[in-house]
């Protein structure tokens, strides 16, 4: 078969100078009482990338030191230095000669890929001053990233039932004008969430959806933080609950999979493996497979069944419908998503979701014609065939769990793809 190699770049706002290379699996605060043990297992659970969000001085310098040492990538973040959280530190104007002094400090540490600039600006004044750090950052340092996060539409002021949250989310990517837009949802265990439901509910589609249509419009990469906690002290919290949130993002087109957050769950407070090491090791193992697939990729459609919040006004024109697909027909079944990538050769693929993550389940996705299926495959990165003419194609997928699959016209000739980074 006609193996074909294809080039794929790196990402980035045409505004900003910073480019994302690969795809990136972070974890905010990787911070513990042992950094060393902390940075350590961080790096063999599979993460690319730690943050220091909410670091002391202490433990900020002492990651610069040990991701170094250890290989690691590094977001930076000294609150005694510079940045905020929230309102946090409004009261410090940062002038460009301390920040630069930062950056003189950090200069010599070639895995510190950029700086945590602001935690979830929100009102005006936060938003301004991000983007006035964000851009001296750039100015001073331009090779590393100034990263800013958005607030969820779960907040006090700006949500989706006030009518405020599109705008205030336009309004961030706008003025902040940001290098990647990052976005958190951490759904279980919020208010209008509960077992039977599961997340047919959760305004977190909404959030995701404005998200990719934002990124796509401003030729932003998306980042997703994802739940890995019990954040809202819900009864219950496993793992199938994580690997939903991140084959989710990654149907939307997310190129960057940031855990909220590595303590109580990949590791303790002491900086030892913790109850989902095995597993968080494991995603990670696929997603590094995956990854070099999906940077090629951008956000076409996506797709769900119609149990996911029926009748919700603010899901107008923030999901598709299946009609609009290239290669799907019929209707999803229950708690399935999917979503419908290409590459800018045209090849097109999708990323069927069980959004349920009580059960596994075998789904059938029909497809308008005879279809050939190629699955890549989450051992190997390689792509292999699933079928070499199908209408339909019968899916088993655990729980919470996605696949990524490319598709093609049987009639055409059958071909294999890879892709190599080209700077």
């Amino acid at each position: 078969m006609k193996h074909i190699i294809l080039s794929r770049y790196p990402l980035g706002n045409p505004h900003r100078v910073w480019r994302q290379d690969n795809f990136i699996l972070s974890t905010f605060s990787a911070r513990a009482e042992n950094m060393r043990d902390t940075l350590e297992n961080c790096a063999d659970a599979g993460f690319n990338l730690l943050e220091m969000g909410w670091a002391s001085h202490e433990q900020a310098e002492e990651a610069l030191r040990l991701c170094e040492e250890l290989g690691v990538d590094l977001l930076y973040q000294d609150f005694s230095l510079y940045g905020g959280m929230q309102e946090r530190n409004m009261e410090r104007i940062s002038g460009q000669a301390e920040l630069k002094s930062v950056i003189d400090h950090v200069r010599p540490y070639k895995r510190c890929i950029g700086y945590y600039v602001w935690d979830e600006p929100y009102e005006p004044d936060q938003i301004r001053e991000s983007r006035r750090l964000v851009d001296i950052f750039q100015r001073e340092d331009p090779g590393r990233l100034p990263f800013t996060v958005a607030i969820p539409s779960y907040n006090n002021l700006y949500r989706w039932d006030n009518g405020e949250f599109a705008s205030y989310l336009t309004r961030y990517v706008n003025e902040i004008d940001p290098p990647v837009l990052s976005l958190d949802y951490y759904p279980i265990g919020l208010g209008n969430f509960n077992d039977d439901d599961q997340l047919d509910n959760s305004l977190m589609w909404c959030d995701l959806g404005l998200m990719r249509l934002l990124g796509r419009q401003y030729s932003m990469p998306v980042w997703f933080y994802y739940q890995a906690v019990n954040l809202h002290r819900h009864p219950h919290f496993e793992f199938p609950m994580v690997r939903v949130s991140m084959y989710a993002a990654a149907l939307y087109g997310a190129k960057a999979l940031q855990q909220y957050t590595a303590v109580g769950s990949v590791i303790d407070k002491k900086g030892q493996k913790d109850r989902f090491f095995d597993e968080q090791k494991q995603i990670h193992g696929e997603f590094k497979k995956l990854g070099n697939t999906l940077m090629a990729l951008e956000s076409r459609h996506v797709f769900h069944s119609a149990d996911l919040l029926p009748g919700c006004a603010y899901m107008e024109g923030l999901a598709d419908d299946i009609a609009q697909s290239g290669v799907l027909t019929g209707q999803l079944e229950e708690r399935v998503s999917v979503g419908e990538l290409a590459d800018a050769a045209g090849n097109l693929y999708l990323l069927p979701l069980n959004r349920d993550y009580t059960k596994d389940r075998s789904i059938t996705l029909r497809f308008r014609g005879p279809t050939r299926v190629y699955e890549v495959d989450r051992g190997t990165g390689r792509q292999l065939v699933l079928s070499e003419c199908a209408d339909s194609l019968s899916l088993p997928l655990s729980m919470g769990d996605g696949r990524l699959l490319r598709v093609q016209d049987a009639a055409q000739e059958a071909f294999t793809v890879e892709y190599r980074l080209e700077k």
